[in-house]
């Protein structure tokens, strides 16, 4: 019988990463993730300084925003990433707790392997401890009665504010964030996305900042003649420049004498301003244009007293006619009555120099505006990222109903009710699920550390304290175990369910994976001690970098 050579299935140039170690790779990769926001968790988190490809510093704490900025590489450690941008776009918080509880699922993964645990078994002890975590979580959850609610989104808002802005002024800017989503509130549904504007104002105080039943705009007026305040303003919206009627492109035009030039000269102006007449005949006083409008178009609005806008962006137009009905105008020769829209109010606002621009109670739909004010843009920046955290939180509570305490109060009771259920499992799922609350009490933990109090002492005392009442959790300020209901601290149902199911999904992803294939690196790594190339988590090993040199 003939002999046969080596089969080969796999291209050369492939580099193949199996098993075990496929495995742990890929979980190092998650925890240094984790690794990278695990600091910036709880009111007294740090922050992160940030400088791009052209030298722009900025700084921040929001867990999304880091992990979005730094340029992440490993396919796995983007798995990760992308949990929490999902987390972001169903719940607006609770994305670095979601990151965290991840790396620490993994983690104990991790160890029950080396025990000789298969990762399919540890995926259905997950999958069943998520389960019942969610069932506790909810057991554990109050309705929001509808005479406290008020009171209620306003803690709320606090709660996710704190650490993100300024101490002083968060009282201020949870009552912002309140009156803005009652004023957009429909049939139970708040939409954050499309209904609030937030603008950014810069050389004001914080304190001065305000919401506006309606639309704030960048925009001043193009004329100083422009009138400062119309009352029950009728607004054209124009996407298109005003342009007299021209001869067909590429003609030629001969011109005989001053005076014909003239007359051509004199047409144009006539046909511009018969275009003017017919948007004022309709009734017109405000006109805002995503182009420039000048010349005799100009002249005759200035004349009767119409406001003009600057150019405007295309988004902003949408805004005003989303807010008022106005719709977007492409031929103003064609322009009706029936174009327009209408507000309560416009005012235009010149201090410190700018232009900005106040339609207040449109009258198609209801939209409210942010205006944070603050003296750099950078303070402004930082304060208009926790507003937006702050928004989705209420809209949480307001579509849900449902609050639980935080602190790390709602973990650390799941954590023990998970505990105590454990042992009627059996088999491997009880050491599954039990390394599963052991995972979730990573975010107490991360709470106090990121605290600067005794992690060992606090936790335990937590744990005690939950033996009593399940609504203690840890005061950072005080660094005492407290009530967080009485202290105010309170989180959506929603965040702590998302951050339960995003991070579980994390991590039966990645347990699931045995086998990396991958074409071979050939780009140059340098010398460097791993400690350089990844961040750590806990102190824990960063991921080997199975790259050739």
């Amino acid at each position: 019988m003939a002999k046969t050579g080596p089969i080969i299935v796999l291209d050369p140039g492939k580099e193949r990463t199996k098993g075990n170690e496929a495995l742990f790779m890929n979980i190092n990769a998650a925890k240094a993730v984790a690794g990278l926001v695990q600091s910036t968790l709880g009111p007294k988190g740090m922050d992160k300084m940030l400088i791009n490809k052209v030298g722009v510093v900025s700084m921040t704490n929001d867990g999304v925003n880091i992990l979005k900025d730094i340029g992440i590489e490993h396919p796995a450690a983007k798995m990760i990433v992308e949990v929490a941008r999902s987390v972001e776009s169903t719940a607006g918080d609770g994305t670095t707790s979601s990151v965290i509880f991840s790396a620490a699922l993994l983690d104990k993964a991790e160890k029950l392997v080396k025990k000789g645990i298969h990762p399919s078994a540890i995926v259905k002890g997950y999958r069943i401890a998520e389960t019942k975590a969610l069932e506790l979580l909810e057991n554990g959850a109050i309705d929001v009665a509808k005479g406290d609610r008020e009171d209620i989104l306003k803690k709320v808002a606090m709660t996710s504010i704190t650490g993100k802005a300024p101490d002083a002024h968060k009282e201020h800017l949870a009552d912002l964030c309140v009156q803005a989503a009652e004023i957009v509130e429909e049939n139970g549904f708040v939409d954050v996305r499309t209904k609030i504007i937030r603008v950014v104002e810069l050389q004001r105080r914080m304190e001065e900042s305000e919401v506006i039943e309606g639309i704030a705009l960048n925009t001043g007026a193009l004329s100083r003649k422009a009138p400062k305040r119309i009352e029950n303003p009728k607004i054209v919206l124009l996407d298109t420049e005003i342009i007299a009627n021209k001869t067909k492109t590429g003609s030629k035009m001969v011109v005989s004498s001053p005076e014909e030039r003239q007359k051509i000269i004199d047409s144009e102006r006539n046909d511009l301003t018969a275009i003017a007449k017919k948007i004022v005949d309709t009734g017109a006083n405000a006109v805002f244009s995503t182009k420039v409008v000048r010349g005799p178009v100009l002249e005759y609005f200035e004349k009767h007293d119409v406001f003009v806008s600057r150019p405007m962006e295309e988004k902003d137009i949408e805004n005003v006619s989303y807010a008022t009905g106005a719709k977007i105008i492409r031929n103003p020769k064609e322009i009706t009555e029936s174009d327009l829209g209408g507000a309560d109010l416009l005012e235009r606002d010149t201090r410190n120099g700018g232009g900005k621009t106040f339609i207040r109670g449109g009258h198609n739909s209801k939209v409210a505006t942010i205006v944070v004010r603050g003296e750099t843009l950078q303070h402004a920046d930082s304060v208009d990222t926790a507003l937006d955290d702050a928004l989705w939180v209420i809209k949480s509570v307001i579509e849900d109903g449902k609050i639980v305490a935080g602190g790390g109060a709602s973990e650390m009771e799941v954590a023990l009710g998970l505990s105590a259920f454990a042992p009627k499992a059996g088999g491997y799922d009880q050491l599954v699920i039990a390394a599963y609350a052991a995972a979730l009490e990573e975010l107490p933990k991360t709470l106090i550390r990121n605290g600067g109090l005794d992690v060992i002492d606090l936790s335990l005392a937590l744990r005690a304290e939950h033996s009593k009442n399940k609504n203690a959790g840890v005061n950072v300020f005080t660094g005492k175990i407290t009530d967080m209901f009485k202290d105010g601290v309170v989180d959506p149902f929603r965040v702590k369910a998302n951050t339960i199911k995003a991070a579980t999904e994390a991590a039966v992803m990645i347990l699931r994976i045995d086998d990396m294939l991958r074409a071979t690196v050939t780009r140059e790594i340098p010398d460097a001690p791993a400690s350089q190339l990844a961040a750590t988590y806990n102190g824990m090993a960063p991921p080997q970098m199975n790259e050739r040199r």
